[in-house]
């Protein structure tokens, strides 16, 4: 690998619970050289989070299933982005797993 990247597998990095029904897997931490963040998300069917407001970017790619903000749903291959300030209520009526990337971190 070429200096300066970063690899991780997915499958290879643990689990853990975030709410009820839904759990992530922390891909990439940020640092004070670099703050982003990306996370996976996977949602059970019928899992929420309530509300989740946001004071810096998020942009999430539905990986899997259906992906609904509390006034949409999304399907496989969309690309979602919060502005610094939006706010939404994720769930999942029929499960879904999310790729979550915070540029600026969390």
């Amino acid at each position: 690998m070429s200096a300066g990247f970063i690899v991780t597998s997915i499958q290879d990095t643990p689990m853990s619970g975030v709410a009820d029904g839904i759990t992530a897997r922390l891909l990439k931490e940020g640092t004070s050289e670099d703050p982003s963040v990306v996370m996976e998300l996977t949602f059970a069917p019928g899992a929420a989070f309530g509300e989740d407001a946001h004071s810096l970017p998020e942009v999430l790619v539905v990986t899997d299933g259906v992906f609904g903000d509390g006034e949409r749903e999304y399907g496989k291959g969309s690309i979602i982005v919060g502005a610094p300030g939006s706010v939404h209520f994720p769930q999942s009526k029929d499960g879904c797993t999310v790729l979550a990337f915070h540029p600026a971190g969390r």
